[in-house]
């Protein structure tokens, strides 16, 4: 973990309100793993002050730069979306454990359920699983069409099928994308592993999707989190049978066993 100060290159906006901001970060985008994140702040801008947890989403590790997608829903989120490039951020990064990827061999076949914004940990992921000749096929859900505008970026990294579904049905099939799953898996699909990234509700209904199904799954879980590193205490998580665990020490990516997704808000 290194506290970076480091340069706004170009944004790429993707839809109103969500676009990714490219840094300038050689060290983090040569080091950084799939599913880690950083905690993101502009001095003497961000309100409040805390920094705010973002996936790093992709890296170009030529040029040196990092990738994160940005959905603005608040002070601080709209405060990333004034940078223009050349603008200072400070990063503190890279946080978190990462994506198991390295048991998995060539014609081997995961699923990646992504629910909005919550796609963004997998560009990074998909790279690697693609240099391993690893199939993914890609699940995207989100309420509208808009949800789904990261498609012109991440559809091009995705091995095997994607299906997309949306709550009112302006892009791909009406409905949500746990149900798309759950109709592939119930007509025979397999899957090496399931990884996931999205809303609590959506890890309820994919927790049941793969109870009992014997597939190995990773859950990104995006707890509200005010430092990174367990000194907070704001991004715990109830454990089965009590207690709490510290998202961002022993996560983000858990287990979904890991979690009594019945007691999450």
């Amino acid at each position: 973990m290194r506290d970076i100060k480091a340069r706004v290159t170009s944004r790429t906006d993707h839809a109103p309100g969500l676009f990714s901001l490219h840094c300038s970060a050689p060290d983090l985008a040569a080091g950084v793993r799939a599913g880690q994140f950083a905690m993101i702040g502009v001095e003497g801008r961000s309100r409040p002050f805390l920094r705010r947890a973002f996936s790093v989403a992709d890296v170009d590790r030529h040029a040196g730069t990092v990738e994160f997608l940005v959905k603005v829903v608040g002070v601080g989120t709209a405060c990333l979306s004034a940078l223009v490039p050349g603008e200072e951020v400070a990063l503190l990064a890279p946080l978190g454990n990462a994506f198991t990827a390295s048991d998995l061999a060539r014609g081997d076949r995961v699923a990646i359920v992504a629910g909005g914004v919550g796609v963004a940990p997998f560009p990074l992921l998909l790279r690697e699983l693609g240099s391993r000749g690893v199939v993914a096929d890609l699940f995207f859900g989100g309420r509208s069409a808009p949800d789904l505008a990261y498609r012109a970026k991440i559809s091009p990294l995705v091995t095997g099928a994607e299906k997309d579904a949306t709550d009112d049905g302006t892009a791909g099939e009406p409905g949500r994308v746990t149900d798309l799953l759950a109709r592939t898996l119930g007509g025979g699909g397999g899957y090496r592993r399931v990884y996931a990234c999205g809303p609590t509700p959506m890890f309820r209904s994919l927790a049941r999707v793969l109870d009992g199904k014997g597939i190995a799954a990773e859950f990104s879980t995006e707890a509200p989190m005010g430092c990174g590193f367990g000194v907070c205490l704001a991004c715990v998580l109830p454990k089965p049978g009590g207690g709490f665990l510290v998202s961002c020490q022993e996560g983000p990516i858990l287990a979904p066993s890991a979690v009594d997704w019945s007691r999450c808000r």
